[in-house]
Order: structure tokens, then C-alpha cells, then sequence
């Protein structure tokens, strides 16, 4: 443990909220067996499970209805047995819901679904959150601590002098310096984010996926980079086909992937043998599922849906978090050692959609598609009318008709005859948390 992580630990202990005792279970679990962690984890499950039913009727009920009864006390009840929480589950009951007296704050999602949604959050499952964000930053040597930079979305919500001071005085002992990540992100901010690295001289980057790779898209253009981070945490967003291999050539030696939400954190974490992400099943259970909620074999794709052990103020019970992925097969095993099991590849998101008059596909068919051409950078899709779409394409190559011919050949396989219109651009839109938008569409989901 860091001194300065200990000293933040020491802190916490003696506040009552038990950091140092949750930080050395964290530590401590990543030398467990994997059957230890495993039967760990489904005790974790039952009791959140009993927890939620017994604490919320509006989750009791959606069990009830969903199985015709609630499980008699001391047999265990099977995941697939549940239902699936959704979005406008939670946002049902967090209207109905008074705040609990154990709620530590509350917070909204990114919105990035197209549903926001608000949740409460114990302090218990704060100190678990941070904790397993801490040891998956270690892996990259982005620990508190360690000297980092953060290229991470603004905070929308203006704060009192007294907490920005904190915030400040926090940081800093972290040894993190943060960057705003700006709606806009022009050259001017990628510049001034050069600049930065170049002055601190961080160990490790951590960031938005797609702002880390326009710095390095403008460190490679400008050769503005005099000093080479060791490591980047990226996340938030997936890594398209060569961007690591941008990201490692003209910005750090190495590339962690991350995979989170705003309602859990850290979700899974790239270990230094890139075999995929390793769960943090000791703080949540991650399962793949189709649109029954039934569990998917391993190794084909499916909806993701997390249940999340500490946080008792929310029933986090196999919630679904939009995103489709794929688990790794269970003799997988990474040759790190970790115990932890191994979510093999987070492929998009479900509200990523495209309608065609033979029915909507999602935009991981355009990610595949694309990532086939190197010379394509990054991607956005556009749709105002069920026929016609216009596809924005990132690229410092001029979009000739010899160029485009082989990339309208592999669409035309999914949108048919529908109008593919194309626009070369400099710069992707992107919502206000910083994110890129891979689809804008004006349609209603049933048009």
C-alpha cells in the first residue's frame, strides 16, 4: 500500500468508516483461490438478494411477480431466477423511494443510455467502490499516490468554496492532476493537455478513451510530447481496431482498458497480460444474459447485468446496464494469476441503434465494419429518416469514391438499398459528459 493511500486509509479508520480494514479484504482477495472468491461472491449475492427484498416492497414485488413467490429462508435463490432491474425500474423507485438512512449521497448516471438515472449509495459500498478502483489502478501503476494525470469528464455541478477546497487538498495528496474534459475538445485543450504531461511528468494517464486518443492523434500530428507516460487507464469508452496501437506508439508505452458505469465504478480492469477484464466479483457479480434474462453461454454475446453486493440503500440486483458483452470461457484462466474471472470483451451499447426497413441493427455492426479499414480514425452515425443515414468518418485520408467503394460494399450487407451519404470531419460530436456519440438519431425506436 502506498504511504499516502495508508495515510488516507488511517484517516478513514479512524472516521468510522472502515477503509483501512475494506482496503486490506480488497488486497487480500486477489490471493484468494478462485473457488474461495467464487463461493465469496455467491454468499455475497444471497445476502444482498435477502437484503433488497426484505428492505424494499417495490423490489419484493417485482420478485413476486416475476417467480410467483419469494424463496423460503434458507434456500438459496438461483440469478436466473430473478428479474432483470431495469433503468425504468430504478427510476420508478427512486421516485417512490424515500431516502434511506444510510444513503451516503446520491448520484445520477451519465446518461449516455438516453435514460438517466438517479441512485443512492452507502458509505460502505464508497469505501468497496474506491478500494477495488484503487487495486484495479495498480495494475497500471495509477494508484493513489502515484503521480497521474486524469483527462475526465467536467462536473456539470458547480461546488461550495469549502468542498472545492477539499477536492483540491484531496488531489493533491494523491498526487492526480485533472484535466477537464470539455464538450468541445479542440486543438487548443489537446495541446494544453500536451503541455501538461510534459510539465508534471506523470507515471500514468487515465481518461475518456476517445479524448486520449485525439491527444495522441495531435502529439503524433504536432510532435508535442517531449515526455512518454509509462501507462494509460482508458475508459468510459471502448478501443477501437489501432488505437491502442496509436495510444502506445505516440502517447505511453502501455494501454490498460477499463470497463465501469457511473452506478458501480470500476467494473473490470485489463491486467498487464491484456487477456480481458478482470470482474471485480468480490465487490459485484457480472453476468451475460439474452432478452429473457437467462444466462448466455460463455463465449457468445449478450445483455450485461451486474448485481452489486455493498450498496444497500439500492437494489442493484442483476441490473442492466445497457451494455452487450461477452464472458470468457470458465477453464480460461488469464496467466496473471488473478482469481478474478474474466469478462472477455464489452462490445457496445444496446441503445446504439439504427433503423432499416429490414429492422433496427445496433452500431457494433459499424464498429466492426469500420475497424476493418485502417485508415478510418473514428466513426459517428447520423439518422433523420428510416432510409437514409449519413456516416461521419474521422480520418486524415480524402474520402474518394476508389476509397469508399469496398467500405459501401460491407455496409450494403445490413442497410440494403437505404441512402449511405458520407462526410469526412475533423472532429466527432460529443455529449456534455465529454463521451463521443456513435449514433445521433431524431427516430423513435419503433418508426
Amino acid at each position: 500500500m502506498h504511504p499516502l493511500t495508508l495515510l488516507s486509509a488511517l484517516y478513514g479508520q479512524g472516521r468510522g468508516y472502515h477503509r483501512l480494514d475494506i482496503r486490506r479484504r480488497v488486497a487480500a482477495n486477489e490471493r484468494l483461490s478462485r473457488e474461495a472468491l467464487a463461493r465469496a461472491g455467491d454468499d455475497a449475492f444471497q445476502h444482498h438478494v435477502r437484503r433488497s427484498i426484505d428492505r424494499f416492497p417495490l423490489y419484493a414485488e417485482r420478485v413476486k411477480a416475476h417467480r410467483g413467490s419469494h424463496s423460503a429462508p434458507g434456500r438459496d435463490i438461483r440469478p436466473a431466477e430473478l428479474p432483470v432491474w431495469t433503468r425504468a425500474n430504478q427510476r420508478e423507485f427512486f421516485a417512490q423511494q424515500p431516502r434511506p438512512e444510510d444513503s451516503h449521497y446520491v448520484r445520477e448516471s451519465s446518461g449516455s443510455t438516453g435514460i438517466p438515472v438517479h441512485f443512492h449509495v452507502t458509505r460502505e459500498s464508497y469505501e468497496w467502490r474506491t478500494a477495488i478502483m484503487d487495486r484495479s489502478y495498480s495494475w497500471a501503476g495509477a494508484e493513489e499516490g502515484a503521480k497521474s494525470l486524469h483527462v475526465w469528464g467536467m462536473d456539470l455541478k458547480a461546488r461550495p468554496l469549502k468542498q472545492r477546497i477539499k477536492r483540491l487538498l484531496h488531489t493533491s495528496l494523491q498526487r492526480r492532476v485533472y484535466v477537464e474534459a470539455y464538450q468541445s475538445f479542440t486543438d487548443a485543450e489537446r495541446a494544453a493537455c500536451c503541455t501538461l504531461i510534459n510539465r508534471v511528468k506523470p507515471h500514468a494517464v487515465v481518461g475518456y478513451t476517445g479524448m486520449l486518443v485525439d491527444v495522441a492523434r495531435y502529439a503524433r500530428d504536432h510532435g508535442a510530447l517531449t515526455w512518454k507516460p509509462r501507462t494509460m487507464v482508458s475508459a468510459a469508452e471502448g478501443l477501437r481496431c489501432g488505437q491502442r496501437e496509436l495510444l502506445e506508439h505516440h502517447l505511453v508505452d502501455e494501454v490498460f482498458h477499463s470497463y465501469g458505469s457511473r452506478e458501480f465504478m470500476n467494473i473490470g480492469m485489463e491486467c498487464e497480460k491484456h487477456t480481458g477484464y478482470h470482474i471485480a466479483s468480490d465487490n459485484l457479480r457480472v453476468e451475460v444474459v439474452d432478452d429473457t434474462g437467462q444466462p448466455v453461454p460463455a463465449g457468445e454475446e449478450g445483455r450485461i447485468v451486474i448485481t452489486d453486493f455493498h450498496n444497500a440503500a439500492t437494489p442493484f440486483v442483476r441490473y442492466e446496464v445497457g451494455d452487450i458483452g461477452v464472458m470468457a470461457l470458465s477453464d480460461e484462466a488469464c496467466p496473471c494469476g488473478r482469481p478474478f474471472p474474466l469478462l472477455k470483451s464489452v462490445d457496445g451499447r444496446m441503445q446504439d441503434v439504427i433503423q432499416t426497413p429490414n429492422g433496427p441493427i445496433t452500431a457494433i455492426y459499424f464498429t466492426f465494419t469500420t475497424q476493418q479499414f485502417i485508415w478510418i480514425e473514428g466513426f459517428q452515425v447520423v439518422q433523420h429518416a428510416k432510409s437514409r443515414v449519413l456516416l461521419r468518418l474521422l480520418t486524415r485520408a480524402e474520402l474518394t469514391p476508389e476509397r469508399l467503394a469496398p467500405l459501401e460494399t460491407k455496409l450494403r450487407a445490413k442497410l440494403g438499398e437505404m441512402t449511405i451519404d458520407y462526410e469526412r470531419v475533423d472532429e466527432l460530436s460529443r455529449r456534455r459528459s465529454g463521451k463521443v456519440e456513435l449514433v445521433i438519431s431524431t427516430l423513435a425506436a419503433d418508426t
